[in-house]
């Protein structure tokens, strides 16, 4: 070993070979003692070598030598990012190999060389360089290269599989990776090896047979390398490192030393880490918040391929990861919700709701967080379904707690969000394909909230200026009327709320400051859009583009105006007429809203024949106006939802007049009635059913993402989103097909259907 090499001597010895002496010193001053006990002068000689060879075009030198017909030795000479380790690590897993050893040493910044022995005392400034920010630039010189921090890393590697690593491919890969560091590409970077990481993940791992086992974490700071030991017992889990080294990276944690030694089943991982100063972690509260962070990524991995996208349910676990440590005080209520979060079901639901859903995550999860453990804590509720009943009980309970407008606000807000995050979340984890069971709850949620903010609103309207009264002196009575998907029932991820809302007539209120019922009406229809609070465009944001006149007429209308509008000699436009197929009273005066109901079955349900010149227009103008050229809408393009929608409200006009049982604002239904009937053959029935479940559920797929109503386009066929989209819809490989070439096999397929009753059948009727 090399501490009994004085220091002139080592120096001397490994001069030679056309060695710069200015390398030999800047190495031997810049590595910590460790590394001189454990490696031989022709070891160090060697990484020299490879450190001279660094420079602006090359980020990394790699050397490989075997040491069995299994491991072999792998020294990695790179400039120094905090990331390198996860990095690395997840290049090796994805490729089948595993670490068993590893020695990571980096350059202490620069100083004048020195005998290391003397400089043993001092703490060495170990923090490196941050993810994606340039070591060296292009243009960078000679002296400015030798002067950046550099990586030594030394990693004992096995490979399971009998045939041998394609070591020339990983190199490359390695290099490259580090030249994309070293030009601030670690985002994208990261990205991909994630990708990579969790595809073969997916292939090594059985997700529904995978069982949990206990995490031991040991914690030791009295040793002599001037880090903190982290020993790891648990089950042996594919691409740990890979996770763990990712999260304390991102917590500014440098690992030094890696050993790793299984025995069956059961690995011992031992780690020597450091802050970023390259100091000892002995903060409690740190060491408290490592031990938490080992053991949930531990458990969390075992667990990633359960998502249908496992990469960002990794990012998404770091952030609430960091969320509770920075929100949550330690003490017994961060000890309770660590254990919550250890068990197995909980683990495993927040791999699939992280991995599903970005904009469940960022509108809830990261925002309420606290919202969301109560929930895990006992899973099953995500399983119950509620009545509108047990809503409105609820509800009620909590409202009457509270008498401000602003609390009652509030509190109404934070039930909506808690029960559409609930229902949300057993769609993901049950993965139901019961669209109609999902929608329906949505929609009886949507009623309930709508109901208690007019409620709430009215309230407040009343104290103001009384109530308002018809000329006769009756009470003027209001309905809320529903139209679209909550009309139909027919609510889905991210959907807005379309409404209409009708009172019963002129007049005024009763209050010294009083209004005349027009302007109170729609005072009270402002106040209670703006009391229903929507995170984000779609995402339960109230619509009242179908009123009559649309966004030129008042908010709210009496029921003179709405009947004047909507009739044959009104201002309402063809396209009109299929709209208010779906309207529903939902709220307010039940006999008023049966008295717009019965207004609009006469607009609706009449001998006068559907406008086929105005409406096929209108569809061309859809296609071409809200369709980018060569992208697929999977509403409004060709064979999108709209066409069947379209052609089962026509066929409900056409026989609606003298058959009210095929009337009825929901499509699956009226689709039903129509059969049975007589009007929709059963060959057409089973197909366009069959198209209409399957683009619903894809539309709700590809707004589970993002969470925007407008968000309907289909990524490309060939992209990793496609590959995600078809596992948020359960495709898995099967019979040598991939889950995206299922999937487009399948809109193909449906998108044809629904395009073919538009062709032959719709546009044939409308100018028979």
């Amino acid at each position: 070993m090399t501490d009994t090499i004085p220091f002139a001597e080592l120096s001397e010895r490994l001069k030679g070979n056309d060695l710069p002496d200015i390398l030999v010193r800047d190495h031997i001053g810049r590595m910590e003692p460790a590394y001189f006990e454990r490696y031989e002068p022709e070891v160090i000689r060697r990484h020299i070598e490879m450190i001279s060879r660094l420079g602006p075009d090359n980020a990394a030198e790699i050397h490989v030598e075997p040491l069995d017909d299994s491991t072999w030795r792998l020294t990695v000479v790179a400039f120094d990012y905090l990331s390198v380790i996860s990095i690395l690590s997840g290049l090796l897993a994805s490729s089948g190999l595993s670490i068993r050893r590893g020695d990571v040493f980096t350059y202490t910044d620069a100083e004048p060389a020195g005998d290391p022995g003397k400089r043993s005392h001092r703490p060495h400034r170990r923090h490196r360089v941050r993810s994606g920010a340039p070591a060296a630039s292009p243009g960078i010189t000679s002296s400015s290269l030798r002067s950046l921090r550099k990586i030594v890393d030394v990693f004992r590697v096995h490979a399971p599989s009998e045939e041998p690593p394609d070591w020339p491919a990983i190199t490359l890969e390695i290099k490259d990776a580090m030249h994309s560091l070293r030009m601030n590409s670690a985002g994208a970077l990261q990205s991909k090896i994630n990708e990579r990481v969790m595809d073969y993940l997916r292939r090594e791992q059985d997700p529904e047979t995978s069982t949990m086992f206990p995490v031991h974490v040991a914690i030791d700071n009295d040793t002599g390398s001037g880090s903190t030991r982290l020993g790891i017992t648990g089950q042996d889990t594919p691409a740990f490192l890979y996770a763990l080294s990712t999260a304390l990276a991102l917590r500014n944690i440098n690992i030094r030393r890696i050993d790793i030694a299984a025995t069956g089943a059961q690995v011992r991982d031992t780690l020597e880490v450091t802050d970023r100063r390259g100091l000892k972690i002995t903060d409690p509260r740190k060491l408290h918040e490592l031990r938490f962070v080992i053991t949930l990524i531990k458990q969390f991995t075992h667990l990633l391929t359960r998502a249908p996208n496992p990469a960002q349910a990794l990012e998404h676990f770091n952030h609430l990861i960091d969320q509770v440590l920075a929100n949550v005080r330690p003490g017994r209520a961060m000890e309770e919700m660590f254990d919550q979060l250890e068990k197995q079901e909980v683990i495993g639901a927040m791999a699939k709701l992280f991995g599903t859903s970005d904009f469940l995550w960022k509108d809830f999860l990261r925002m309420q967080y606290k919202n969301l453990f109560p929930v895990l804590q006992d899973i099953k509720v995500v399983g119950i379904v509620r009545s509108r009943e047990q809503m409105e009980s609820e509800l009620a309970a909590r409202l009457s707690r509270v008498v401000s407008y602003a609390r009652r606000k509030q509190l109404l807000n934070q039930y909506k969000d808690k029960e559409m995050l609930r229902i949300s979340m057993r769609q993901i984890l049950e993965k139901n394909e019961d669209i109609q069971a999902f929608s329906h709850e949505l929609t009886t949620l949507a009623e309930v909230v709508l109901e208690s903010a007019y409620d709430i609103c009215d309230r407040e309207q009343r104290r103001q200026y009384g109530e308002p009264l018809l000329p006769s002196g009756e009470p003027c009575v209001f309905s809320i009327c529903a139209l679209g998907k909550c009309g139909g029932r027919e609510l889905g991820w991210a959907s807005d709320i379309e409404l209409l809302f009708v009172y019963a007539g002129q007049g005024s209120t009763s209050g010294p400051h009083a209004l005349l019922n027009s302007e109170y009406y729609e005072r009270l229809v402002r106040m209670i859009c703006g009391t229903i609070e929507s995170r984000r465009e779609g995402l339960f944001e109230i619509d009242l583009r179908l009123r009559p006149y649309g966004e030129k007429g008042a908010l709210a209308s009496s029921l003179e105006k709405f009947n004047a509008y909507f009739n044959e000699k009104g201002g309402a436009l063809p396209y009109e007429r299929h709209a208010l197929i779906k309207l529903r009273a939902i709220g307010g005066d039940p006999v008023l809203g049966a008295n717009v109901e019965a207004a609009r079955d006469v607009f609706v349900y009449n001998s006068t024949p559907v406008d086929g010149r105005s409406w096929t227009h209108l569809r061309e103008r859809q296609n071409d106006e809200l369709v980018e050229t060569g992208a697929i809408n999977v509403k409004y393009s060709y064979g999108g939802l709209i066409d069947v929608e379209y052609f089962v409200q026509d066929l409900q006009i056409r026989y609606g007049v003298d058959n009210p049982a095929v009337r009825g604002p929901t499509t699956l239904e009226a689709m039903d009635a129509l059969n049975r009937t007589g009007y929709l053959s059963e060959e057409d029935h089973g197909m366009l059913g069959t198209a209409y479940r399957f683009l619903v559920r894809l539309i709700n797929a590809l707004r589970m993402v993002r969470g925007n109503a407008r968000d309907l386009v289909l990524p490309d066929k060939t992209s990793q989103e496609f590959l995600f989209l078809a596992r948020r819809l359960g495709y898995e490989e099967e019979n040598g097909a991939e889950p995206g070439e299922r999937l487009w096999q399948d809109i193909e397929r449906n998108m044809e259907w629904a395009a073919r009753a538009l062709r032959t059948r719709f546009v044939h009727k409308l100018f028979d």
